[in-house]
């Protein structure tokens, strides 16, 4: 049987169509390959705590090979099966094999997304009552630590001691709370500030004190974002009677969090939003797992950091207390990382303190500050304090009118 001269002409061009669309296809994938380089990488991925940017380009990188593999794929192996297949007048019964395929992949994806929405959805960070310090469920802000709790944990081979007070601020011991009529350093934040892998001596609020002279309070809580130190310090603040300084961090590594919108949150305005559900759940999971932004969200996260930490400066201020933007910079310190910090705190206008951390200064398993770096960042702030310093400590008793540059002074001069 021979075929039409219609239906030749249909083959050819069923041929012809396969052949240019997989071409265009492959080409694309291959051009899309080539665009992810590192200006690309640092427009559409942050920096984050436990991965090096360089472990972040290599991620980019197998993406890179995958999506160039896609496209030679197309190319090289499917393209010439297809034009074969319709030149052979299989147009549709490849078309259909090709749809098969498409919808099986299509309806996995539905069927583990259905899956995900019959379990409760979390944040990135929550990590209720799995480990120690134990955090508990806060409605304003996600989480806090649970009060009146001790707890010892082996990190780095070594254990550390935890305990808290009834206000959830870490402390010395179980129960112990902060005289709230004394001069007072309120140190917010999260694991660096709360002294993650340190017990209570080594950790900067502890060595503030030991320095100072000055009563400090931990107020700091594992894995928060900007915006949710913020709001623990908008609560808690009104407690002392005599803030004397504010101290709040800020690290580009965590600006990562500050976008997430599954916990508690502030916009620019510095509005607050209930946490939610991702509106497509295995979209968000891939996200977090590749730690892939959209440029619009990046911007949107440093503008509201910015607003953030000038609210934070703003609440101190209005307590007539100092506030100190604390920013550990961990070295070396990539350019991803300082842009981030030139947007978020340069163009805002945002004074900080900067310390440098080596690479020797933090944990090699958990990467927060160490002792050493601990007692580096310690030491910045008071120094900071000592040089800037217009107020006047009276302390707790009442009995004695001091300076606090002379307490400082004094400290300094003792060794």
């Amino acid at each position: 049987m021979t075929m039409s001269t219609g239906g030749l002409r249909g083959t050819k061009v069923s041929a012809v169509l396969a052949n240019f669309g997989l071409v265009a296809l492959g080409v694309a994938c291959l051009l899309v390959a080539l665009a992810m380089d590192v200006h690309w990488s640092e427009r559409h991925f942050l920096p984050v705590w436990t991965w090096t940017w360089e472990t972040q380009l290599r991620i980019v990188l197998i993406l890179r090979l995958l999506i160039g593999t896609v496209g030679l794929v197309l190319v090289f192996l499917l393209r010439p099966w297809l034009v074969q297949a319709c030149l052979a007048g299989r147009a549709l019964s490849a078309l259909g094999s090709i749809a098969r395929v498409v919808l099986a992949v299509l309806a996995a994806l539905v069927a583990t997304e259905l899956i995900l929405r019959t379990q409760t959805w979390r944040a990135a960070q929550e990590q209720f009552g799995l480990v120690d310090p134990l955090r508990i469920p806060d409605g304003e802000f996600g989480w806090s630590f649970a009060a009146n709790r001790a707890a010892t944990v082996m990190l780095d081979g070594r254990p550390v001691h935890y305990a808290t007070g009834p206000f959830g601020y870490r402390a010395a011991r179980v129960g112990a709370v902060p005289d709230f009529t004394r001069s007072t350093i309120v140190i917010a934040g999260e694991s660096i500030v709360f002294g993650y892998g340190l017990d209570w001596p080594d950790t900067i609020p502890a060595q503030v004190q030991a320095k100072t002279g000055i009563q400090t309070a931990n107020i700091g809580v594992n894995a928060q974002a900007t915006d949710q130190v913020y709001m623990r310090l908008r609560r808690e603040l009104p407690r002392f009677k005599r803030p004397v300084a504010v101290v709040i961090p800020f690290m580009p590594r965590l600006l990562d969090r500050n976008l997430d919108v599954d916990k508690p949150y502030l916009d620019a305005a510095l509005r607050w939003h209930a946490a939610g559900p991702p509106p497509i759940r295995l979209v968000e999971l891939t996200r977090r797992l590749l730690r892939y932004r959209d440029p619009a969200d990046i911007a949107r996260g440093e503008a509201t950091t910015s607003a953030v930490l000038k609210g934070a400066i703003a609440a101190a201020e209005a307590r007539g207390a100092r506030a100190i933007v604390l920013v550990p910079q961990y070295l070396p310190e990539e350019p991803v990382e300082r842009r981030i910090r030139h947007e978020v705190l340069d163009r805002a206008g945002i004074p900080y303190l900067l310390v440098p951390i080596p690479p020797q200064w933090r944990s090699p398993t958990h990467y927060h500050p160490t002792r050493e770096g601990a007692l580096r960042i310690a030491e910045r702030i008071s120094e900071d304090l000592s040089n800037n310093d217009k107020a006047i400590l009276v302390d707790a008793d009442h009995h004695m009118v001091t300076h606090m540059g002379s307490i400082l002074m004094g400290e300094h001069s003792g060794g």
